[in-house]
């Protein structure tokens, strides 16, 4: 099957304004389940436009178009054109139209996290600027790609754990953010401890998913050691290698004293003086 199959759906508005939206099949299966025509009132709508960023979408071109039955019906000179975001609104010069045939090409190459949705009207009018039909509106889903990778909120993160703290007990958690569509695995974050300092033994383990740090089974000491450092890293999905960059981060965690040393004679023998004069 050729990959370019078209979807075409069809509007229809007012006394016979259509509009045809051309999507690729692909496409297509992203959009939401319900896309039959449904009416309402006077006007069919159905689901969006869906774009995918970081493409040359020339080759899909035209995406859309507009047409007036009125041009058959009353042998009518019609001007067709769009307004909105993309072309009358920024980013402007993402989409083009011909006002004599409907026709809406798109022009650059979308970036969904500086544009996740464009709102079109389109308008078919006589030769004087007029109204033939009820304006419609066009909406276009831009579709993520994973094109983004995970950085830390900090640079660096710091913490603090009692000594003897018992196994498995929440010492903080580190943050990444992903700019790729919230709430899929274009924007999933792993996180892993590369290593500690002191290296031996391992007294943390970092949750991959949630970014907490817990301690382990080994107890803390602090007067073994008062301080550890961490370097973490936090990956695209579930941590597999990519070509993408892996940003680093590093986790200063101090330990804190608890009162578990009882006090010690530096010597077994003592000599006391007593002063019969001052009875000291």
């Amino acid at each position: 099957l050729l990959l370019l199959l078209l979807l075409v759906i069809c509007f229809t508005f007012g006394n016979g304004l259509h509009l045809e939206v051309l999507n690729t099949r692909s496409e297509s299966k992203l959009l939401p389940k319900h896309t039959h025509l449904v009416r309402q009132k006077r006007a069919w709508i159905t689901a969006p436009v869906a774009l995918r960023e970081g493409e040359d979408l020339s080759r899909k071109n035209p995406i859309a178009k507009i047409h007036s039955d009125l041009a058959e019906e009353r042998g009518v000179k019609i001007t067709y054109k769009y307004t909105g975001t993309g072309i009358t609104e920024p980013p402007f010069g993402v989409f083009v139209f011909n006002k004599d045939t409907g026709d809406l090409n798109v022009t650059s190459i979308l970036d969904r996290e500086e544009t996740p949705f464009f709102l079109l009207t389109g308008y078919a009018m006589d030769s004087r600027g007029n109204n033939l039909e009820k304006p419609l509106e066009l909406r276009i889903k831009v579709l993520d790609i994973n094109d983004n990778e995970p950085v830390f909120t900090e640079e660096v993160f710091v913490g603090s754990i009692e000594e003897l703290s018992a196994a498995h007990t929440l010492v903080m958690k580190i943050t990444a953010t992903d700019a790729d569509e919230p709430n899929t695995m274009n924007s999933k974050i792993s996180y892993r401890i590369v290593s500690q300092e002191p290296a031996y033994p391992p007294v943390f383990y970092l949750n991959k998913d949630t970014g907490e740090i817990y301690t382990t089974s080994i107890t803390l000491d602090r007067e073994e050691h008062s301080s550890y450092s961490l370097t973490v890293e936090a990956r695209d999905g579930d941590g597999q290698i990519t070509d993408k960059p892996v940003h680093q981060a590093q986790v200063q965690i101090r330990i804190l004293d608890v009162n578990d040393n009882i006090p010690v004679v530096a010597n077994d023998a003592v000599t006391c003086f007593y002063d019969k004069l001052t009875h000291t």
